[in-house]
């Protein structure tokens, strides 16, 4: 009788299942994807994915069922994507700005990265007035200043010219800068699954996290109420009339602004969403710069030719002494063509509330359904031969001299990463005086990519070094 009676109830969530998504199910009969059994559809797909595997297993999948599928699981329509020519209308629509991480939301909560896409502007133009022209100069001061105290940690490994992880210097030191001390020992573990599976699976890792935020958060509106009283007291005492007049014609001119100085401008931030913006600058900093360092680090230690190229332009510019940076553009190249081969967020998302017209060379013109969650492969995207060349998967700065293809690294359309030229000037900062004072030997295992929150080596970042 039990066994009946579990069939019975299989049978009607699977039908119930299949009537409420018959309606995406018509928009995408044009896509291949994985076969999907009643209920459940392609599930084992997803079981089956681990950090260490995923980089095979996805590219296993693309060369099955090409570069635009969709893939089932229970009710949910999963778009993988890989596709150029697909990637670029989707980041350049005004009207799908919907990121759909919601697994992070305790972390980051309403911030530019997780709002909805009616304060996405607003958000993004807030965070965008940290990197006005005037404020760069003093900001590349600071990363200068930071390089300047990397250099000494390396000596002396560069003096035993042994192997080493050059991650456990390097993550420090942008650490110092991007996300201040505070978040040094930091540590959150957040799964690749939905909000309730991992609450179902790690209760003891999310309680762990939950509290781990709420002393992060406590430390942010510590930090919050600090800057508010320095700028009060930097404000004349007068009627609230005239105080942003007077406030600024009288108010001493500051070096630079800070991310906080620029988000306490505009009063409609609660302290929760000053909170989760100072997270998610906090993460994206670090995703970015640390990973990107170190990959650079070591694709430019295995490739002489290209140090060479990179010593002889440093020490043909004074950039790197007066703050030039941009008149660096092989050294700009070499980080792009890093970022191309190695994008530290290795998934962009879209989560569509509406409808999405796409038109497509290979699987012809369609339509995306409402509710379908759209999944932006960077890692392979940007490894594709049909897009990107015969040698997409070698490392080959000069693709991005003459005539540089897309880079989807920093996303694109109204939706990118409005701190991308500070980002790139900052990691030409970092590793300009490396570069002069250090050749990097290309010693060590090679590197084992990962998949954690961010791209990582399950190996380390292995080189040695010489003093020139």
């Amino acid at each position: 009788m039990i066994l009946p009676s579990i069939f019975v109830c299989f049978c009607l969530a699977s039908a119930v299942n299949y009537f409420r998504t018959r309606r995406q199910r018509k928009f995408i009969t044009n896509l291949k994807g994985p076969f999907s059994f009643p209920l459940t559809g392609a599930l084992l797909k997803i079981v089956l994915l681990t950090p260490k595997n995923f980089f095979k297993r996805s590219a296993d999948y693309l060369g099955k069922y090409g570069a635009l599928t969709r893939c089932w699981i229970f009710d949910r329509l999963f778009i993988p994507v890989a596709d150029l020519e697909l990637a670029k209308q989707l980041l350049h629509s005004e009207s799908h700005l919907e990121t759909g991480q919601k697994l992070m939301s305790d972390w980051l909560g309403d911030s530019v990265l997780m709002c909805q896409q009616e304060h996405w502007s607003q958000r993004h133009q807030q965070i965008a007035a940290l990197f006005k022209p005037e404020n760069m100069l003093q900001l590349t001061k600071l990363c200068q200043q930071q390089a300047n105290q990397l250099c000494p940690q390396l000596v002396q490994q560069a003096e035993t010219r042994e192997i080493f992880d050059v991650w456990q210097i390097v993550s420090g030191n942008v650490l110092d800068l991007i996300l201040t001390e505070l978040y040094r020992n930091r540590f959150l573990s957040i799964k690749s699954a939905n909000r309730f599976t991992y609450w179902l699976a790690s209760p003891l890792k999310r309680r762990r996290q939950r509290r781990l935020i709420k002393v992060i958060n406590a430390e942010n509106k510590q930090i919050v109420e600090q800057c508010r009283q320095q700028q009060q007291t930097k404000m004349p005492m007068k009627s609230e009339v005239f105080i942003i007049d007077e406030f600024v014609s009288t108010t001493p001119s500051r070096e630079h602004q800070s991310l906080l100085d620029v988000l306490l401008e505009y009063e409609k931030l609660t302290d929760e969403q000053l909170c989760s913006e100072l997270n998610t600058c906090n993460y994206l900093g670090y995703t970015l710069c640390s990973t990107t360092l170190c990959f650079a680090l070591i694709l430019i230690a295995r490739h002489p030719a290209v140090q060479q190229r990179c010593l002889e332009e440093l020490r043909a510019s004074r950039s790197a002494e007066d703050g030039n940076l941009p008149s660096l553009p092989y050294l700009d190249a070499v980080l792009k063509e890093v970022l191309r081969l190695h994008p530290p967020q290795l998934i962009v998302g879209r989560q569509l509330s509406q409808d999405f017209t796409y038109t497509h060379s290979l699987v012809g013109d369609g339509i995306l359904p409402t509710g379908a969650e759209i999944y932006i492969n960077l890692y392979e995207l940007q490894r594709c031969e049909q897009q990107y060349g015969k040698n997409a998967q070698h490392f080959q700065p000069e693709r991005f001299m003459d005539h540089p293809p897309e880079l989807l690294s920093f996303s694109l359309g109204p939706r990118s990463c409005p701190a991308q030229q500070f980002s790139l000037s900052l990691l030409k900062t970092l590793l300009a005086p490396l570069l002069l004072q250090f050749e990097l030997l290309p010693h060590g295992d090679a590197v084992r990519p990962n998949l954690r929150l961010i791209l990582g080596s399950q190996n380390g970042f292995l080189l040695a070094l010489r003093q020139r």
